[in-house]
């Protein structure tokens, strides 16, 4: 919660289109208190994606149950950034804390654009085969 409010929605108001952001997170249970919803709520209005959040507050979408193909963190980020830190062999949870923001904080712009590119195109592909997973299709 912390880091979400004095890190991460700081850092991306700034941004210009910001006002036009969706906010998805996964369904993991401390995401998912009215403590972190009003949080959003006041930050992205409407525009969330979250497992409960509609039920909690009757507006957003709900996350669809079981789906790594819609979810640009699990198509990429997470494997990436598991594989740039654990590259570097930390040896304690504070090397582990380290590799991880520096990882994070050393994503190009444009490997993210990609990201978001490759991204509309698995969309593409789950519309068109209604909705099935596509995981073993692209990779």
């Amino acid at each position: 919660m912390e880091a979400l409010r004095n890190q991460f929605i700081p850092a991306i108001q700034s941004e210009p289109d910001f006002k036009s952001m969706w906010f998805m997170q996964d369904g993991a249970t401390p995401h998912r208190t009215n403590e972190v919803f009003d949080l959003l709520e006041e930050h992205f209005n409407e525009r969330i994606v979250a497992l409960g959040y509609p039920k909690s507050k009757n507006m957003g979408i709900d996350w669809p149950p079981y789906s790594p193909d819609l979810n640009p963190c699990d198509s990429f980020l997470w494997g990436y950034i598991k594989d740039k830190v654990y590259a570097g062999n930390p040896q304690s949870i504070e090397d582990l804390k380290t590799a991880i923001q520096t990882v994070i904080e050393s994503i190009e712009t444009s490997s993210l654009q990609r990201m978001m590119q490759n991204f509309a195109l698995r969309l593409r592909h789950i519309i068109a085969i209604d909705g099935r997973h596509i995981e073993h299709v692209i990779n």
